[in-house]
């Protein structure tokens, strides 16, 4: 499997299995199967209730080495009802330490689910108005060598620049909405510049259901292309993704496409049918518009959200 180098020097490897909406009782079968074809690299979360699965039924009861296995998950807003968290009206009239010990406790559920000394890659889950909180706790754990590498999801350059205030830690992955109706071109390229990989998710399916999105792998564009190459339209996008230096989590639990979605390395995209997907990009959010997260930013950085055409201007 090939892998990226973080900016700190973790290895992750480009391509993993995300594991939201496969039903816990099939799950340790489909990540078996993953295993078995080559996958290394498991995307969970607190919020996805499937964490125990993925490291007891799974990792451990299958005896399988620690150091083999990439483990992703993130810290989400929900997760902190169960410590006494009631909404953005009761939490910014907490003091500082209040919110953070709060925080820390909706982390620490995770490495309880888990059940492991160490996390690979831990990311906010998404822009919420504690989301510096939770980026200060990662790093303090990140110090203490508890989590190897850390992240956010669906942040904008100006959320990804206001970090400093709490952190002097770059992410090292911000995993958002990317597919061919949604290319993403300049948030892909700010994330690059500063070091971040980004990460696709949402490409073919919507974040709360199993539906492929047909307007995508039923597009003339892309099954043309795939029926020259003797490939799928699923593995079109992406090698499209690959090729861009974007890091891919397609989700299933069907075997056949498992292989599928793991089999992209051995041909290669030309320039023009590059460009005839990304010509397909409409801005499209399948799920919610992640520009609509910029209220919560600190004042000094709002001025990061004057932009035109997506592209922030400081």
């Amino acid at each position: 499997m090939e892998k990226f180098k973080l900016h700190n020097g973790v290895e992750m490897p480009k391509v993993g299995l995300g594991t939201y909406l496969i039903d816990n009782k099939i799950l340790p079968v489909t990540l078996m199967e993953a295993y078995e074809l080559g996958y290394r690299k498991f995307d969970t979360a607190w919020r996805y209730k499937n964490e125990k699965v993925i490291t007891k039924t799974f990792f451990k009861d299958n005896g399988l080495k620690r150091e083999d296995i990439f483990i992703t998950t993130k810290v989400n807003s929900s997760g902190m009802f169960l410590f006494g968290w009631h909404g953005y009206s009761d939490w910014i009239h907490r003091t500082a330490n209040i919110r953070y010990r709060t925080v820390k406790q909706a982390i620490e559920a995770s490495f309880k689910n888990l059940g492991l000394d160490y996390i690979d890659l831990f990311l906010v889950h998404a822009v919420c108005p504690w989301y510096l909180e939770m980026y200060e706790v990662l790093t303090n754990m990140y110090h203490q060598g508890r989590i190897r590498a850390i992240g956010v999801s669906s942040f904008l350059p100006p959320h990804i620049e206001s970090l400093k205030e709490v952190s002097d830690v770059v992410p090292m992955v911000n995993q958002f909405e990317i597919s061919p109706l949604n290319t993403q071109k300049d948030l892909i390229k700010y994330c690059q510049d500063k070091g971040v990989v980004p990460e696709a998710m949402s490409t073919l399916s919507h974040y709360h259901s199993n539906d492929v999105r047909k307007e995508i792998v039923e597009n003339e564009i892309i099954i043309d292309i795939a029926e020259k190459m003797d490939k799928s339209p699923a593995q079109i996008v992406w090698r499209w993704l690959y090729q861009q230096g974007v890091s891919i989590i397609p989700k299933t639990w069907n075997k056949g496409h498992l292989k599928e979605n793991i089999s992209i390395f051995d041909f290669e995209l030309s320039i023009e049918n590059m460009m005839a997907i990304d010509n397909l990009d409409k801005g499209e959010f399948l799920n919610y518009n992640i520009y609509s997260k910029l209220q919560y930013l600190p004042e000094k950085y709002k001025g990061w959200s004057s932009f035109k055409n997506k592209n922030f201007v400081e």
